[in-house]
């Protein structure tokens, strides 16, 4: 079904969220987070890997000075020296490979937390989408109410004028001819509004002309309860996150223990100093002077620092522990809901179809009769009324139905492969 008004552009569900992914301005910022993380991630690994560097001088006096090599006493202004330096950190408690650990999970964390907002982002989409679509079909139904309105503002006219009609029905049908007037700007309002909104999400200017095409799929096919339920503790990604910071408290609190341990580490370092630049590197190696060492330093004392490290550590893996089992509980209530909001929305859709076309017989019915002057204007304007609450109760309960599904999609991390627009 396509938008009766003239447009530039007609866009589908997968469409809107197609190009919500690309242009969202949340999205790329975690986009780049995530990268950053990548990087965090990359530069971890320099804990466990050597350092080195290299260095020269050289430098001019005023006067001649006396410097000392291999060939005895020298008398120069000039001072050269050179030298280079290695040093490797082999054990430092376990520290570094815990840091590597953690940043790996970190980076992990980051992509949860993009898939996150991107699975927001549809969610958000899909309720904008489904906002326009209730909007338009209820502009749409105040728009058939005020043509109803006016066929029988037509009737009461005719029997003014045969002075056969009631002052009252003349004042009653002048009320609720200016009643859906304005009922039809309100919903044209809030038609145009839930447009401008969805714009916005898509990055689009919102005074673009857009309509929105609604492609009948195949009917939905629920699960379960406990099916939603088991995905959503499989796959949700709240969740998921939280399992990550669990690791991650994890290591921090084997890594509290490393201060317990000693450190070890290795250098190296080859150095030359002269008043003039060797011939060769054999006269290079000759003057010059190396050394290779290893240190060890243990702390064998820190006061209470070392074991009130270790005990808070400890208490936040249990207070991540819980919060995980929290938002197990929270996302385990979510999905209860929606699934309940699911089914109810399905069988008010039902009941709304039946009432729709009770309300639609009951309204010819009295019309007919208000013609043939066998009920009066109020009885008629009853029935124009339950009709048009039946109508917006059908939009109202298919609005929720979409929401229902979208939302148990999400908390399941079953946000479909939208690819992005070229």
């Amino acid at each position: 079904m396509q938008d009766s008004e003239s447009s530039n552009t007609a866009l589908s569900l997968n469409q809107c969220i197609s190009l919500a992914l690309k242009n969202n301005y949340d999205l790329l910022i975690e986009e780049e987070n995530t990268k950053q993380a990548k990087y965090n991630r990359l530069g971890a690994w320099s804990s466990i890997m050597p350092s080195a560097s290299a260095r020269f001088s050289w430098s001019r006096s005023g006067e001649e000075r006396y410097s000392y090599s291999e060939s005895g006493l020298i008398l120069d202004k000039d001072s050269y020296s050179s030298g280079i330096s290695v040093s490797q950190t082999i054990f430092s408690g376990g520290r570094n490979y815990f840091d590597i650990k953690s940043s790996i999970l970190s980076y992990h964390s980051s992509q949860l937390n993009f898939k996150n907002q991107r699975a927001s982002v549809i969610s958000s989409i899909k309720e904008a989408f489904y906002s326009v679509i209730m909007a338009r079909q209820l502009t749409e139904n105040a728009r058939q109410s005020l043509e109803r309105t006016k066929d029988q503002w037509a009737l009461i006219a005719i029997r003014d004028t045969l002075g056969m009609a009631d002052p009252t029905e003349v004042s009653q049908m002048k009320v609720s001819l200016a009643q859906t007037e304005l009922e039809l700007i309100q919903a044209e309002n809030n038609y145009q509004q839930a447009k401008e909104n969805l714009l916005a999400l898509l990055g689009m200017q919102v005074s673009s002309d857009i309509s929105l095409e609604v492609h009948k799929d195949e009917p939905y096919k629920a699960n379960s309860l406990s099916v939603y339920i088991d995905q959503a503790m499989e796959n949700n990604l709240d969740i998921s996150t939280m399992e990550i910071s669990k690791k991650q408290a994890e290591l921090s609190e084997k890594s509290s223990w490393g201060d317990y341990l000693p450190g070890i580490s290795a250098s190296y370092s080859y150095n030359w100093n002269g008043s003039d630049l060797p011939d060769d590197f054999v006269q290079y190696d000759k003057e010059a002077n190396w050394s290779v060492g290893i240190s060890a330093n243990w702390s064998l004392f820190l006061g209470t620092s070392r074991i009130s490290s270790i005990l808070s550590k400890r208490s936040s893996l249990v207070e991540i522990d819980k919060r995980l089992e929290q938002t197990k509980q929270s996302i385990e209530l979510a999905v209860r809901n929606a699934y309940r909001n699911m089914q109810e929305a399905r069988s008010r859709i039902d009941l709304a179809d039946a009432r729709v076309e009770q309300a639609a017989l009951n309204s010819t019915l009295f019309r007919e009769k208000f013609e043939l002057g066998d009920c009066t204007l109020l009885e008629l304007l009853q029935a124009e009324l339950s009709l048009r609450e039946a109508e917006v109760e059908k939009i109202s309960a298919n609005f929720d139905y979409n929401i229902a599904i979208a939302e148990l999609s999400r908390l399941t991390g079953d946000n479909g492969n939208y690819s992005l627009e070229n």
